[in-house]
């Protein structure tokens, strides 16, 4: 079953679509928290195929409920997500935990949080806030902060081009000076989307989740390499909590890809790693058992 539906998060009123499976009973369910930017958390469109959906109707079909939701300002919810904190943002994953939870057709003790890239950390900061969240899974969202994650994306798309010591040098000297005028100039009163999120780190939370973790990563993603993040998951979190995977030769997307920038997106298969939809459903329903 699909429909349209709303809820409140805060002043804002927050818009989005609900998959739930046809069976009866009570279901898992998790509400998908996206990326950065003006994204639609409704369809996660990429090049034509709408990833998030695609997801979406993948969990109902398996008894799985998904929630898919705009950021404020976004298609029909309400607000400004270019002025949100990270806080900003799990106060919205967690007033769609509450909105789940208040469902019949949902199982309350297995409703958890689902987000891609930017939306990985956000599930993080959810979950160490609040024992509602019953799990979490990260798409290749980092365990690094988001200053580090910046430098890394640059850094390895430089690699990818050959680009030349000067130039590495000389980029990635513009891009720490850029990072410090975002910060000047949001004391004088222009503040940046950036300068919202900058100094998160996630080190200072992710000891506070305890919940179940499944955190997935592409080999070659250039935003997010897996081994850092790794790291910090087997720093910080509880390994008979936590279970990661790498998909091999896969990009930021979860698509094969050749070298996994983002400037070659547009000439790839748009369709997920034949194990990726079926890793997240079959690691939900074994939490059932």
């Amino acid at each position: 079953m699909i429909q349209e539906i709303t809820f409140k998060s805060g002043e804002n009123t927050l818009c989005g679509t609900l998959y739930t499976p046809d069976t009866s009973g009570k279901h898992p369910a998790m509400a998908f928290l996206v990326g950065s930017g003006a994204e639609s958390g409704s369809e996660g469109d990429a090049w034509g195929f709408k990833m998030w959906v695609t997801l979406a109707e993948h969990c109902a079909a398996r008894g799985i409920a998904v929630l898919l939701f705009d950021k404020p300002g976004l298609g029909k919810s309400t607000g400004d997500w270019s002025k949100q904190t990270f806080d900003d943002r799990a106060d919205d994953g967690l007033a769609a935990i509450q909105y789940l939870k208040s469902l019949p057709q949902i199982d309350n003790n297995n409703t958890g949080l689902i987000g891609h890239s930017q939306g990985g950390w956000i599930t993080q900061l959810a979950a160490s806030r609040s024992a509602e969240v019953s799990f979490i899974i990260t798409l290749a969202g980092p365990y690094i902060s988001v200053y580090d994650q910046i430098m890394m994306d640059r850094s390895g798309h430089l690699s990818i081009e050959n680009a030349s010591k000067l130039k590495t040098a000389l980029t990635m000297i513009s891009i720490k000076s850029q990072l410090h005028l975002a910060k000047i100039a949001a004391v004088l009163g222009y503040r940046h989307p950036i300068t919202y999120i900058m100094d998160f780190d996630p080190a200072d939370i992710l000891p506070d989740i305890t919940c179940p973790v499944l955190a997935l990563f592409g080999e070659k993603d250039v935003l997010c390499h897996p081994e850092p993040s790794i790291a910090a998951i087997n720093k910080h979190l509880l390994p008979d909590q936590t279970t990661y995977k790498i998909f091999t030769d896969c990009n930021h997307l979860f698509w094969k890809c050749e070298t996994g920038s983002t400037k070659e997106f547009y000439k790839l298969q748009k369709e997920f790693h034949p194990d990726f939809l079926n890793t997240i459903s079959n690691w939900i329903t074994a939490r059932e058992k």
